[in-house]
């Protein structure tokens, strides 16, 4: 992830306005923004598969320990396969790839107005 993070620090710093720029340089940074999308896009991919396989982990894992637990409620089966260390691993693995996969989208859609705003730009469109 931290390849990913610095990636998206390197395209960030492109939004910055602090500066004029050039209808060309609008050009560019309007090219740019497009492939980080694309880029990120790819990453969300790999992401949502490495997703679909810590679901299917997260269910087995459930499943196994609460055939293993030894209650005498479903209830308090089910109270003890959520609780061991396993089933804990498994649903905060899931809950980060999630957590991945909604940061990678913000900043999809971050840079897609990224992309809008400078591709207006440059093409001289001052209704900005």
């Amino acid at each position: 992830m931290k390849e990913i993070k610095d990636y998206i620090n390197r395209y960030s710093s492109l939004l910055s306005l602090s500066k004029s720029i050039s209808m060309p340089e609008a050009e560019l940074r309007a090219g740019e923004f497009l492939s980080a999308m694309a880029t990120i896009a790819d990453w969300k991919h790999v992401l949502a598969e490495d997703k679909i396989r810590l679901m299917s982990i997260q269910t087995a894992t459930y499943a196994q320990k609460l055939s293993e637990a030894a209650g005498k409620t479903i209830t308090e089966n089910k109270i003890m396969a959520e609780a061991s260390e396993e089933y804990t691993k498994a649903r905060e693995d899931l809950e980060r790839i999630e957590n991945d996969i909604a940061y990678l989208k913000a900043y999809y859609d971050i840079f897609n107005n990224g992309h809008i705003f400078y591709r207006t730009m440059a093409k001289g469109n001052n209704d900005l």
